[in-house]
């Protein structure tokens, strides 16, 4: 009678494939929008606690980091992953293209479906993803960056990018690299007569573009949020008067 072979821990697969240099033949590479840039997608289903990548890339020291964030472009910082191991703060700098999958996965602090886990092997950590919920074929894999600051976090639903269009699509790294192209900052007039909106509904939305305008890394970019802000009080005199506390 045949034994049935034991099913592979998540840990275990996680190590084969940090031991392996290589990726998952679920995942893929696809593009989301001009403002996240490529995104990695599930081909195939993906189990509940499953391992789904490696952040893969250079592990350096807190004093290395902070001499590569200093001479590092934007784009290069967002693939600096600080993490505490062994009482002091590591990194990995992951900016070098190099074609592994766990460096392009978005942000989704609000419903992420993965979290990051590290694993020690051979005497050295290593960050990878697990599913913690059960994830469908075509699904974006997510998880939350943290409590930092990102840009894109500010954008409410009057602030909308267009996807990108048909044909080659633009390279970029993860959610904050791809602001190689000025997206369209599209903010609703106010419709005349009686305002659908409060002045503090007005007021607190121009507040979080403000907000984006001085965290964006693209001074373009930038320039074309504070133009519209500044169309959208020329409009609206109303606007003009003191927001409310």
């Amino acid at each position: 009678m045949s034994k049935r072979r034991a099913r592979v821990s998540p840990e275990a697969e996680a190590i084969q494939f940090i031991l392996s240099g290589s990726d998952k033949p679920c995942l893929k590479v696809q593009w989301v929008s001009d403002y996240k840039g490529r995104g990695v997608f599930a081909s195939t289903p993906i189990e509940k606690g499953s391992f789904v990548a490696e952040y893969r890339g250079e592990l350096i020291s807190k004093y290395e980091r902070d001499k590569r964030h200093k001479k590092y472009t934007e784009k290069q910082n967002a693939f600096l992953f600080d993490f505490k191991w062994n009482s002091d703060i590591w990194c990995i700098d992951a900016s070098h293209e190099d074609d592994s999958f766990g460096r392009l996965v978005n942000d989704a602090h609000i419903s992420p479906n993965c979290k990051m886990k590290k694993l020690i092997v051979h005497g050295k950590p290593h960050l990878c993803l697990f599913a913690f919920e059960n994830i469908q074929a075509e699904s974006e894999i997510t998880y939350n960056y943290g409590d930092a600051l990102w840009p894109w976090r500010a954008l409410t639903p009057s602030v909308e990018i267009p996807t990108q269009p048909s044909g080659e699509p633009q390279m970029s790294g993860t959610s904050i690299s791809s602001f190689q192209q000025t997206p369209s900052v599209e903010i609703p007039t106010q419709p005349s007569g009686e305002p659908q909106m409060t002045r503090s509904d007005i007021c607190n939305k121009a507040s979080k573009l403000c907000i984006l305008w001085f965290r964006l890394p693209s001074e373009e970019l930038g320039n074309t949020i504070a133009h519209r802000i500044h169309d959208m009080l020329t409009e609206h005199t109303w606007l003009m008067d003191p927001c409310p506390g």
